[in-house]
């Protein structure tokens, strides 16, 4: 905003209180709601935009005093601030309206208020919370109210919160009560989106004759809704389901006539989606040809699809700017009319005061002004190194980790009574030095590891350090989890994939390579920050010197695992498993080990 805008700003904000408190109150009234209703209908607009816009009606409320349009506003904007991914800033916002509601306001905005407390506690996995708040909406609610989106809503977050607890059958009731609610109420989008949700609980409970129905039910009425975007996905979903019940020829048709559909409109998301599914039946099929080739075509589609977002973002920014440039321009316009208004009404005798009062005023803001540029200034560069900051302690600390030492000063070490800890080392590794200068070792190693972490990445493990050659990680803290166990597994299996692959490629070079072991070891650990200064996370217990002596005792090219390991993961399908017997090892006598690598 311009100095000349400012200042403006500041003077005629100040001219109502002279005049009839009414004149002032009215158009505030209207404005919120023109605001409000905006954002509400703008399908162009992003949520930050439309976040930042309901702060400015909630401003505009607080200055005319209206509660309850303070609270609409801070709803509205609490849900954008949950679309943008940021929970808890919502949740602040709810806290605040549900301490400031008043008797009084519209019923329909505590409904909205409640409605919103779900969606955001679904974001932040606080499931048990939304059981009392869907309880709280659904006993003050009156069925003679017309606007239904708050139940519909929150029925909604009520079964995926209870879905995602596991409670299946409690789920499916849930999601049939609104689809009976939405069938009553001939909402079309709500029968949709109650059959998806059907149709999804039978899928992971293997119900799928029941899955196929509800997907059958819901796609004829996204075709009726002319939703064409969900009648895609809901046709890929049947075809997907067909995949399972051994029925490859129907799921074909289907996905050659989504196929159909998405090329005549030019949807490349949903020609990715069915090259993937393409590539996935005929995997089933076991024609690997055809399944590398609709594998590859989905690889070059999803790669597209992705440089056409980065485009579409870039654009909307340039909209967004423009969006903006013009809503300033059109407040502008209607603090001028109303300035000019009042002027009209009171010029002749408050002419003198008016230019009295400006000129203190135009002091004032000069000061307000100068202050509020030092005060953005600051806290623009508080908030970058804040950023800075908190990406450090992310790349060096686990996410729940580092919030605990945020807001208490320290973390607790904590117990884990199933982790799974990978140790991997080059054999050889000081002669290969020697055979290169330390630029290139360094790089090589770098080469490695980045590629290790990736995968660390893509299975969930926590990558707990690199000791020279040596690489270690841990599956199963900070949060414990048993099934990451097997994890583990496919992890060490993708890190030797890596290293033999990177010979072969080094060999044919006539460069020289490195050479792997890998082991595993599963059993209680305990986790936690070292020291004061240049903390790092690292675990402790006899589990972890087992995984050591598991990769020592190992071979080049293998996958070495212990027993413990071994009784976690012998069920596990696509694994094969050579029993080593008794193996010597250092510090822990003779311990049963096994080779385990992929099928086939």
């Amino acid at each position: 905003m311009s100095l000349t805008r400012f200042l403006l700003f500041c003077f005629i904000s100040l001219v109502p209180a002279w005049g009839n408190t009414q004149v002032g109150n009215r158009p505030a009234a209207e404005r919120v709601d023109s605001i409000l209703d905006r954002i509400q209908v703008d399908q162009q607009m992003d949520a930050e935009t439309k976040s930042n816009f309901a702060d400015q009606a909630f401003r505009i409320a607080e200055q005319a005093g209206d509660t309850c349009r303070q609270i609409l506003a801070r709803v509205k904007q609490a849900t954008y601030l949950d679309n943008m991914g940021k929970a808890d800033s919502a949740l602040t916002q709810l806290y605040w309206a549900s301490r400031h509601y008043p008797p009084g306001c519209d019923s329909m905005i505590l409904m909205s208020l409640y409605a919103n407390l779900t969606n955001v506690y679904l974001s932040l996995n606080e499931l048990d919370r939304i059981d009392t708040i869907s309880q709280r909406l659904f006993s003050l609610w009156n069925p003679a109210w017309k606007d239904k989106s708050s139940r519909f809503a929150t029925l909604n977050n009520l079964g995926i919160a209870q879905a995602s607890r596991g409670a299946f059958v409690l789920a499916t009731k849930t999601f049939h009560k609104a689809l009976s609610e939405a069938e009553a109420d001939g909402n079309l989008s709500y029968i949709e989106n109650a059959l998806l949700n059907l149709g999804s609980i039978k899928g992971v409970v293997k119900d799928l004759d029941s899955a196929y129905f509800f997907y059958t039910i819901a796609a004829k009425n996204a075709r009726k809704n002319t939703n064409v975007d969900s009648y895609m996905s809901l046709l890929i979903n049947m075809a997907n389901i067909d995949m399972e019940r051994g029925k490859q020829k129907s799921a074909l048709s289907i996905l050659d006539s989504v196929y159909t559909l998405a090329d005549t409109l030019k949807s490349i998301e949903n020609l990715a989606y069915v090259q993937r599914s393409r590539a996935s039946l005929y995997a089933g099929m076991n024609d690997y040809k055809s399944a590398y080739g609709f594998l590859n075509e989905f690889l070059d589609l999803n790669a597209q699809y992705l440089d056409e977002e980065r485009v579409k973002a870039v654009t909307e920014m340039m909209e967004k700017y423009e969006s903006e440039k013009k809503a300033r321009q059109i407040q502008q316009l209607e603090l001028d009319k109303l300035d000019a208004t009042l002027k009209t009404e009171r010029i002749t005798n408050t002419r003198n005061r008016y230019l009295y009062v400006g000129i203190v005023i135009f002091l004032a803001a000069i000061g307000i002004y100068t202050r509020l540029r030092y005060v953005h200034k600051s806290r623009t560069a508080i908030q970058k190194e804040k950023d800075i900051s908190e990406g450090l302690l992310l790349n060096i600390l686990p996410a729940s980790v580092a919030e605990e030492l945020k807001q208490k000063g320290y973390a607790a070490a904590m117990h884990h009574d199933v982790a799974s800890i990978i140790f991997s080392d080059f054999k050889g590794f000081t002669a290969i030095s020697e055979a290169l200068t330390a630029a290139e070792l360094v790089e090589e190693i770098n080469t490695c590891f980045k590629a290790f972490d990736h995968i660390m990445t893509k299975y969930g493990i926590e990558k707990i350090k690199t000791i020279g050659d040596a690489y270690m990680a841990a599956a199963g803290i900070p949060i414990n989890n048993t099934a990451s166990v097997l994890d583990t597994v496919y992890a060490a299996l993708e890190m030797q994939d890596f290293i033999i692959n990177r010979k072969k490629e080094k060999d044919e070079q006539g460069q020289p390579s490195f050479q792997m072991r890998v082991g595993i070891h599963t059993g209680p650990v305990v986790a936690g920050i070292v020291g004061v200064k240049k903390f790092q996370y690292d675990i402790w217990g006899d589990t972890v010197n087992i995984a050591s002596r598991m990769e020592s005792s190992g071979e080049v090219g293998q996958v070495n695992i212990s027993e413990a390991t071994y009784q976690h993961i012998k069920d596990a399908p696509g694994l094969v498993f050579t029993p080593r017997g008794m193996i010597q090892a250092k510090g822990k006598g003779e311990m049963a080990m096994y080779f385990v690598h992929r099928e086939g």
